[in-house]
């Protein structure tokens, strides 16, 4: 928003000599144009209550210095005088642009308006603001400074020594502020960031100009201004708009140039057409990145999501300055669109905060040193995304305090629903902290096979949430980051190396000499092995079994995977079949032996052996 750009349809006035009064006004009591900003009270001022020239002088002496409102009587006139020396500016921007047939402003143009709107923020400072928004306070301040001095121009003023002053106000005046006399346009008493009161027009008087300038408007001026400065600037487009569009509008029909709700219809039709723009363009935008094919390399995809934010904030900076200097919206409508602009590109830099630590985690783990699936690329993909959610976090910390969210009341109330919270999110905390364990303590990593509770599996991710693991069966398992941590976890693949360990049995026909022989000549050939370690090497015989005697091998061979252990293994178990061969000696099988012996039997004599056949016949016959 900016107070100049009514400027050219004053000029345009001007040139038509509808200004003269204005003109012939501001020559009689400037005497002459004077420098672009002069350090010292204007003539100009002569039209404030008697004495105020020398407060003028005070509050115009340095462009750093703050205007003084240490006392009604130093506020009023501070305003007073800023707005008027804003005026003055003005009017001598608009005499001296109306013989410039320039398209551009000269640097002498843009020293005045500069001045002047340097005048409007001084004024601002007048004003209790505090109720409104940061990100709104200057399009709201300036706004409110120019209705506030069309208000005091229309009404009866006291005169400058009937306001209380610093003395009155130590001697104990105003102590809870000060009432303009014959209106409700009041001055509150605030406390400086010394201890030292200030007064300044309150927030209430803000919030109400609009309904006092209404009920003025038609009344007529103190001064010998004649223009309605506030409402030129209302209908009049932004200075950046080019000079035959300026025209064009100075030409519409005073229809399009009514004031509804603090703007033009020109301008709601404009900012109608802009927003239907730029929804339009931002949902092509957003279509696009949703359907457009995919890179496979995860970092450049990461660095891909990045541009449909970037672009949504640059058309939202593009829609923010048409509306503010070529539209040249005011008032409290500007502050809301300014407001939603500022919500939405703090909401889009949010993301991209997050967009680029993801991206930054797939640079770093698409590095030949660091594997996409270990434990070092978890860990730092974790560790960004955390911090990229802490700097989302903070910049919307930030938007939330330049819209005016009391964030720090609303952290202040956490200590009330506190417990509620942390029992709400017990789980979600504890999973957390179980997954800052796992990273932490290293149970396990990525790709490591291990034994959990009465599961086997590879771990193949591990989550801020949860663990999942591939069993044997190719099944996913998720186990909670809060159980998996306290569970007596057997990490197979940490092993240094892997056990051998099998029980041989030989024939019992096997010899004492053969048995001793088979004995050392294995544990030669497993220390002689240097894939073996030759201080592990145990071969003895262990006792007589039910069908076999039993050796028994003992040795730890230098391999951690299990596929290559077993494969050095079966190459061993060879060389002991060579052994045993080699020394005339047998493995045993699980078999019986069954000892048969003939022993004397009481034989029965034939005649009774006879006897029974020949009953046995009788009986058949019988039937």
């Amino acid at each position: 928003m900016r107070i100049k750009a009514f400027l050219p349809i004053l000029a345009r006035r001007a040139r038509s000599g509808r200004l003269a009064l204005l003109l012939a006004g501001a020559v009689l009591a400037a005497g002459a144009a004077g420098p672009a900003v002069p350090q010292s009270a204007p003539d100009g001022l002569s039209g404030l209550a008697p004495g105020a020239e020398a407060e003028a002088a005070e509050i115009l002496a340095s462009p750093l210095a703050p205007a003084p409102t240490t006392s009604p009587r130093e506020t009023f006139a501070s305003f007073r005088a800023l707005a008027q020396r804003a005026s003055d500016l003005l009017v001598e921007a608009i005499d001296r642009s109306a013989n410039n047939d320039a398209i551009f402003d000269t640097p002498e143009l843009k020293a005045l308006k500069a001045a002047a709107v340097e005048e409007l923020d001084k004024a601002a400072s007048t004003l209790d603001l505090s109720g409104v928004a940061p990100a709104s306070r200057r399009a709201v301040g300036i706004s409110s400074v120019l209705q506030l001095e069309e208000v005091m121009d229309r009404i009866p003023l006291p005169v400058l020594s009937a306001i209380p002053d610093e003395a009155a106000v130590d001697a104990g005046a105003a102590p809870n502020g000060w009432t303009l006399p014959g209106t409700e346009i009041r001055m509150v008493r605030l406390e400086g960031p010394d201890g030292e009161p200030r007064f300044l027009f309150s927030g209430d008087t803000i919030a109400r100009l609009g309904g006092f300038y209404s009920e003025v408007q038609a009344l007529p001026r103190n001064s010998a201004d004649k223009i309605d400065f506030y409402q030129s600037f209302v209908i009049g487009p932004g200075l950046s708009m080019p000079v035959e569009i300026y025209r064009y509008i100075l030409s519409l029909p005073p229809w399009m140039l009514s004031v509804h709700f603090e703007q033009a219809v020109w301008q709601w039709l404009a900012f109608a057409g802009l927003t239907f723009v730029f929804v339009g363009l931002s949902f092509l935008v957003l279509r696009w990145e949703a359907r457009r094919p995919r890179s496979m390399n995860a970092a450049i995809r990461s660095m891909q999501r990045i541009v449909p934010p970037l672009f949504i904030i640059g058309l939202l900076a593009l829609y923010r300055w048409i509306n503010d200097d070529v539209i040249n919206l005011t008032g409290t409508f500007l502050a809301d669109v300014e407001l939603a602009s500022v919500v939405l590109q703090s909401l889009a830099f949010a993301v991209i905060a997050v967009l680029a630590f993801n991206a930054l985690a797939a640079v770093i783990v698409s590095m030949p040193r660091i594997g996409k699936e270990t434990l070092d690329a978890s860990l730092i993909r974790l560790v960004l995304r955390v911090l990229g959610i802490g700097v989302a976090g903070y910049i919307l910390f930030l938007a939330a305090a330049r819209v005016g969210i009391p964030l720090y009341g609303i952290i202040a109330s956490l200590g009330v629903g506190g417990l509620a919270l942390a029992l709400a999110v017990r789980p979600t905390l504890e999973n957390f902290i179980g997954g800052i364990i796992l990273y932490a303590d290293r149970p396990v990593k990525v790709g490591d096979f291990c034994k959990f509770g009465d599961k086997l599996g590879t771990v193949e991710t591990i989550g801020l949430r949860s663990t999942k693991v591939r069993g044997l069966d190719r099944t996913l398992i998720t186990v909670q980051n809060s159980e998996f941590a306290q569970m007596s976890i057997t990490n197979f693949t940490r092993r240094d190396s892997n056990l051998m360990s099998v029980t041989v049995g030989l024939r019992y026909e096997t010899s004492a000499e053969q048995l001793r022989n088979v004995i050392e000549k294995t544990a030669e050939m497993l220390r002689a092995d240097e894939r073996v370690k030759p201080d592990t090497v145990r071969v003895c015989f262990r006792g007589f079994g039910e069908w076999a005697l039993n050796l028994e091998i003992w040795a730890y061979v230098n391999c951690a995977d299990w596929g290559q252990f077993l494969k050095i293994q079966e190459e061993l178990f060879l060389k002991v079949m060579e052994v045993v061969h080699g020394e005339g000696a047998e493995f045993a099988l699980p078999a019986q032996t069954t000892y048969l012996n003939s022993d004397k039997m009481a034989v029965r004599p034939p005649a009774e052996a006879g006897g029974a056949r020949a009953l046995l016949a009788k009986v058949a016959e019988a039937h």
